[in-house]
């Protein structure tokens, strides 16, 4: 029966109290018309309680007219009586599933930025470079490349060696390197690993410390470990760290791929014209004529008139009015507008101290659109120190 109830539970169920002169033929009327009864007992000699489905319990109330008993409802139990329940409550339901959305919707995006690893940097400044990158609180990470925008980050401050990115939740966790600086000196005392900061092919390495992992003409992930701080002796007998420290130079490949435009924004004069003068008293401009135009270019005489013994000077000048106009491009203006973007985008990516080795720039055409590509390959130095855990 245990089972009985628990599959009835999602129909619904009653549990009622039937009170009359001969309650027993309620009970057997209820069974020979199909209607299950379980759980039944007496109470008294009037008196029968019993368990019934609630879909059945119209059924009772026909047979109550007939044998003058009294049908009482002890207790509603099962889906359809909870889901009334709440649909009584409807505001409680469409406030509850806007706040399931509005924390699943809140989850996925950043709201709070946890900077650490500045010492010399200010985190004022390396804030506000993440803001310009788009990672603005309520921003959904998951539509950017963090090793990108981290690499982007590192290549403009020279401060910076490189910058690591990771999404913990609400949480956005940076991580920052600095750059030594001149004159600074290595603490060889503090145990540590060399590993790679981008993906590239190994042109040199020079281990001055601990154990090179990689050697030349070797292709190397970002984060890969290059030079290993914990050594383990030749003859196994030991394994101890110490601080991994050395060179790693290595071929790296930034690309940068740009839509070709299709129209371009020029300024170009209409032709109409106004007087332009300003009445000087030493270094202080105390009158001048405004422009009448939204849009004008000043276009000043070269010489200005003094009005001496006094400290006073005229200038002026002619306002031209220019408005912005559109203009298709032709095939080779497109192609060539796209190669000067992407190459801007890709040098952009190069750190300061990378030393540029080839720029390859072509177009591709894909869905019927052009594309200027560039491929600036660089060689730099790609080793940066990690604490070993």
């Amino acid at each position: 029966m245990g089972n009985k109830k628990k599959w009835l539970f999602y129909n619904g169920y009653v549990i009622i109290q039937i009170e009359g002169v001969y309650p027993e033929r309620v009970a057997s009327l209820l069974e020979a018309s199909g209607v299950p009864l379980w759980d039944l007992r007496r109470l008294d000699g009037r008196t029968l309680i019993c368990t019934m489905p609630a879909r059945d319990f119209r059924k009772l109330h026909e047979l109550d007219r007939r044998r003058r008993c009294r049908v009482r409802i002890l207790k509603k139990i099962g889906g359809p009586f909870r889901l009334r329940w709440l649909w009584r409550r409807r505001m409680l339901l469409l406030g509850m599933a806007c706040t399931l959305l509005l924390t699943w919707w809140a989850s996925q995006r950043i709201w709070f930025v946890d900077i650490q690893g500045c010492r010399r940097m200010d985190e004022a400044v390396l804030r506000q470079a993440l803001l310009e990158q788009g990672l603005a609180p309520g921003r959904d990470a998951r539509a950017l490349v963090l090793s990108d925008v981290g690499d982007s980050i590192a290549a403009q401050y020279d401060e910076l060696a490189f910058l690591e990115l990771h999404v913990d939740g609400v949480f956005l966790r940076v991580r920052a390197r600095e750059a030594m600086a001149e004159g600074e000196r290595l603490d060889l005392t503090e145990p540590c690993d060399l590993v790679s900061t981008r993906d590239g092919i190994v042109t040199k390495i020079t281990a001055y410390g601990g154990r090179a992992q990689v050697r030349a003409g070797d292709r190397v992930k970002k984060g890969q470990l290059l030079i290993a701080g914990r050594v383990t002796a030749r003859d196994g007998s030991m394994t101890y760290a110490t601080h991994a420290y050395g060179e790693v130079l290595a071929a790296v490949l930034y690309k940068a791929q740009v839509e070709a435009p299709r129209t371009a924004v020029e300024w170009a004069e209409t032709g109409a014209t106004a007087p332009y003068a300003a009445l000087y008293g030493g270094s202080w401009k105390w009158l001048e004529r405004g422009c009448p135009f939204e849009d004008a270019e000043l276009a000043m005489e070269e010489d200005a008139i003094t009005l001496t013994p006094w400290p006073l000077r005229v200038c002026y000048g002619t306002w031209r009015e220019k408005v912005k106009t559109e203009r298709t491009l032709t095939p080779a203006e497109r192609k060539e507008a796209a190669l000067f973007e992407a190459e801007r985008m890709a040098l952009l990516q190069v750190p300061r101290g990378a030393k540029i080795i080839m720029i390859d720039r072509y177009t591709v055409e894909k869905g019927g659109k052009l594309y200027g590509v560039c491929a600036v390959t660089t060689e730099e130095n790609i080793g940066y120190t990690k604490e070993i855990s």
